[in-house]
């Protein structure tokens, strides 16, 4: 197969007709043109290119690979306005996701503070499941997405990379007249004769619960499943159930009150980005305001 850039040269060369001036135009020297038309040549087993008193003038079969090498130009040509489309495209643009009680915890100030420092950047935001960011953005639809990872580890695919942001203990939501609402770090099995209200069953942070609760020595009692944090939480102002609740997403209900657990139960917050960011430049920015954050809430 023919040496593409070569093919180029003896485009120069027609367009030209000269070595230098070929040179000129390709940003290299006369000697290195020439050479590379001698390699072509011999590539080729034909003379390509006449040498005249005053330039050069391709053969037949010169004008003929010329022709075709125009193509070949023409497709580079496309290929870098593709290229500069793209990274028109993605650089000042960042797509966001995060499932919601991460999101109501960390991305208010950090959009504040995005758009403070760009004020041109073209922002969006899904909402999504615990650990669906990292799908969006394997396949390319999110350029960074908050995860949670809970009993469960996470798993990063190819071309996706997780970076830790903070562990969020869960506590104990209580009614304020529950028997332990003043202790100090209790245990999950001192809850083991309480009504919880809780997630579904087939969601992380439920199995968490429940390994946990194993772990302690008994099978806790959901009654109430909901997969809204503030909805357990609204049933515990109720007084009719306990809750387990990681500390950024709970709400301070009226009649409630929280404490950690002595277990140290928690879930780990991520970012997931690509492992390459060149193509959207906003998301190391927005990585950074996100560390930020996190130390600011003592958890990261």
């Amino acid at each position: 197969m023919l040496d593409p850039s070569r093919l180029l040269v003896l485009l120069a060369l027609r367009e030209h007709g000269s070595v230098t001036r070929a040179a000129d135009q390709l940003g290299r020297t006369p000697p290195a043109v020439s050479q590379q038309l001698i390699r072509l040549e011999d590539e080729v087993g034909a003379q390509l290119v006449e040498r005249l008193p005053h330039g050069v003038r391709l053969t037949p079969l010169g004008v003929q690979l010329a022709e075709r090498a125009d193509r070949i130009a023409a497709a580079l040509r496309d290929a870098t306005d593709d290229a500069q489309r793209f990274r028109d495209e993605h650089r000042n643009r960042l797509r966001l996701g995060a499932f919601p009680t991460a999101g109501l915890a960390l991305l208010p100030e950090a959009l504040t503070a995005m758009r403070h420092r760009h004020p041109d950047a073209e922002l969006s935001v899904l909402d999504l499941g615990p650990a669906e960011g990292i799908e969006r953005v394997a396949a390319h639809r999110l350029d960074l997405a908050l995860v949670g990872e809970y009993h469960e580890p996470l798993e990063a695919p190819p071309g996706v990379r997780l970076v830790h942001l903070l562990d969020d203990p869960v506590h104990a939501v209580l009614p304020t007249g529950h028997p332990l609402a003043e202790a100090t770090a209790p245990r999950l099995a001192d809850f083991r004769d309480d009504t919880w209200a809780g997630a579904p069953l087939h969601l992380p942070n439920r199995r968490q619960l429940e390994a946990a609760a194993h772990a302690e020595g008994f099978t806790p009692r959901v009654a109430f499943e909901f997969e809204s944090y503030a909805v357990a939480e609204a049933v515990v102002s109720a007084g009719v159930a306990v809750s387990f609740i990681p500390r950024l997403a709970i709400t301070g209900a009226p009649g409630t009150t929280h404490q950690p657990l002595a277990s140290g139960l928690h879930r780990r917050i991520h970012a997931a980005v690509p492992t390459d960011t060149r193509h959207a430049p906003l998301t190391d920015v927005f990585l950074q305001l996100l560390h930020d954050l996190s130390r600011d809430t003592g958890l990261g």
